[in-house]
């Protein structure tokens, strides 16, 4: 029995040495981030998503949200301005965004009307 709780006592401290060492170097590796980090990215992602969802004016279904250390960025498409600068004033209101890169285009008029963003589309194909 007290062998075990040794041997027990053991593995506990070599597994606690091996995590106390898997830190993030701000230094070196600037691209990766903590588990918690990512964790909190993953849940400011979902709260950006809300607001923009719960926006009584505009929706936004068109618009990606990813969060890197805070920092939101939106992607997709909007039909206006204001859409994306609403878009942008929305995503900074949500508590712990620390910055915000809106990188959100405008659909050209074709897009608007034929309901597509493909450069290629073609209405008038042969059938």
């Amino acid at each position: 029995m007290k062998r075990k709780l040794i041997l027990f006592s053991l593995a506990t401290v070599v597994a606690a040495g091996f995590v106390g060492c898997a830190h993030d170097n701000a230094d070196r590796d600037s691209h990766k981030r903590t588990t918690g980090r990512y964790i909190d990215d993953k849940m400011l992602t979902m709260k950006v998503k809300s607001a923009l969802g719960d926006s009584d004016v505009y929706k936004f279904p068109h618009v990606d949200v990813s969060t890197f250390n805070g920092t939101v960025q939106l992607t997709g498409f909007v039909d206006t301005p204001e859409q994306k600068q609403k878009a942008e004033e929305i995503v900074r209101n949500v508590r712990d965004v620390s910055s915000v890169q809106n990188q959100i285009s405008l659909k050209g008029d074709t897009e608007r009307v034929r309901g597509t963003t493909d450069p290629n589309y073609n209405n008038t194909a042969p059938k």
